[in-house]
């Protein structure tokens, strides 16, 4: 599948569109996080030729999909030509890669006052291996072991539609998602009726 500066995997772009918001002054979706933290971690890690066109061997959905997609953004500036596909190419540079340790979870973020929700941390992890080959002969060109990371706070009202529907990897369960969302704040209206109940019982 070419890709030109015009038309960016579209594909990958509607597939996105369909996934959660990514346009500006929107919460990036969890699929966009992770093709943003991955363009960045190539982009800033990789070296090009202008020269030369690349083809990002990759056939799979779902995650790989994403982070092919990911590095085909991170080198489109890189390379005459960039494009996804599911086999080698004898007439261009042939890109492979493998994920490692990947790690996409929420935490707890930042306090919103008394007695609401906490913002929730969303936090990115991993290892990407790059392996750069001849078309012609396999010639072993270059390996790069990039780190991809990625973090934010989002607003608990937001998780349902940044949560990807097709990637489980992409959908993690939210801190006090369970018993705890209703737990902790009747665990602090019982403490302060405690403390209301014994400053009286003490006068």
């Amino acid at each position: 599948m070419p890709i030109n500066k015009s038309s960016l995997l579209l594909p990958a772009t509607i597939f996105l569109l369909l996934s959660g918001p990514f346009a500006a002054g929107q919460t990036l979706s969890n699929e966009r996080v992770v093709i943003s933290a991955v363009r960045s971690a190539v982009d800033g890690g990789l070296s090009g030729d202008s020269t030369a066109a690349v083809r990002v061997v990759s056939d799979e959905e779902g995650l790989r999909g994403i982070f092919a997609t990911g590095i085909a953004e991170g080198i489109i500036n890189k390379f005459s030509r960039v494009m996804i596909a599911p086999s080698p190419d004898t007439n261009s540079l042939n890109l492979f890669f493998e994920i490692y340790g990947f790690d996409f979870d929420y935490g707890k973020g930042g306090s919103r006052g008394f007695l609401r929700a906490r913002r929730i941390r969303r936090q990115l992890g991993c290892e990407l291996s790059i392996t750069m080959k001849s078309g012609v002969d396999g010639t072993l060109l270059d390996i790069k072991r990039l780190a991809v990371s990625y973090g934010d706070e989002v607003e608990p009202s937001s998780v349902r539609v940044i949560n990807s529907r097709h990637i489980p990897e992409l959908a993690p369960e939210a801190p006090g998602s369970g018993w705890s969302r209703y737990a902790e704040p009747s665990l602090v209206i019982a403490t302060v009726g405690v403390l209301v109940y014994m400053f009286f019982a003490n006068r």
